[in-house]
């Protein structure tokens, strides 16, 4: 009596049996019998599987996947299957010697799929999506990825980050890879002022989130800044700079209203006091008059 033997690699199943001669009763390849003996071949990543009979004076074979699809009766075939699972391949030969005998033999293959690199990313930067990769094929680095603020450094083989990732060029089993940034830079914004010649007349550097300054105006100058070119929403300097912004500004000369005064002003003077300089005039006359 021969031995049955069976090969086992990362991504393919390679089923060597021989031929028991003894009579043994046939079983259809697909009834599993309660107490059978079901040899547990571990995990594969991959979604094909490449059997192989290396045993001798066999017949007849059939080779039932365990996922319902058809019986093969091909020597060494190839299957794919639909999607990850755990199966029970069942290898079943003939021969007629001696009024004929039956081996079966079966084979528990834990389908895993095809692998993939997962990328693990630091905390607050944008994640990214695994990327699935066929068996044996290469893991292709990705383009740097972007994160506004820092500067990419590298991927990595640990999260450690000490160790440089070399990209394998024969993928057999899932792989992590880690991605390492600078520390974070300020965000800025750049806010252009436009003059009324349609030129730039300034620029203003702003912190992403905080607001802007507004200029000085020029003396004895009422300046107005707007959102539009039509310069008929002014801006709102208390709102917070998130990006670029361009505004609109409007030169003016002449009388104004002060901001923390309710009297009004007359080319920088105060009312109360041009009326004041008025009645005094008024009053010099008056007496030159009485007693010239």
């Amino acid at each position: 009596m021969s031995v049955k033997q069976l090969i086992g690699m990362a991504v393919s199943v390679l089923v060597a049996a021989t031929i028991m001669v003894c009579a043994i009763p046939e079983i259809e390849a697909t009834e599993i019998p309660e107490d059978a003996e079901i040899a547990d071949q571990g995990e594969f990543w991959s979604l094909t599987i490449h059997t192989m009979f290396t045993g001798s004076d066999a017949e007849t074979i059939e080779w039932d996947f365990g996922d319902g699809t058809a019986v093969s009766t091909e020597w060494n075939p190839t299957h794919t299957y639909a999607e990850p699972g755990d199966y029970v391949v069942t290898q079943t030969v003939w021969n007629s010697y001696n009024g004929g005998s039956t081996t079966v033999g079966y084979y528990l293959l834990h389908m895993k799929g095809n692998p993939y690199v997962e990328y693990v990313m630091p905390a607050g930067a944008p994640a990214m999506e695994r990327t699935y990769v066929e068996t044996h094929d290469a893991a292709v680095e990705p383009e740097d990825p972007v994160w506004e603020g820092h500067d990419f450094l590298g991927w990595f083989a640990d999260e450690e980050l000490t160790v440089p990732m070399v990209w394998p060029t024969d993928m057999t089993a899932p792989l992590t890879v880690y991605a390492s940034y600078s520390s974070i830079t300020p965000i800025e914004h750049t806010l252009t002022i436009i003059g009324s010649d349609g030129t730039v007349a300034d620029t203003v550097t702003v912190r992403d989130g905080q607001t802007a300054t507004m200029p000085v105006a020029p003396e004895g100058k009422t300046v107005t800044y707007y959102t539009d070119s039509d310069r008929t929403t002014e801006f709102d300097w208390t709102t917070p700079v998130t990006s670029d912004v361009t505004v609109y500004q409007t030169v003016s000369d002449g009388a104004s209203i002060a901001e923390d005064s309710d009297k009004p002003i007359i080319n920088g003077t105060d009312l109360a006091v041009v009326v004041g300089f008025i009645i005094f005039g008024i009053a010099a006359v008056f007496l030159f008059l009485r007693f010239k």
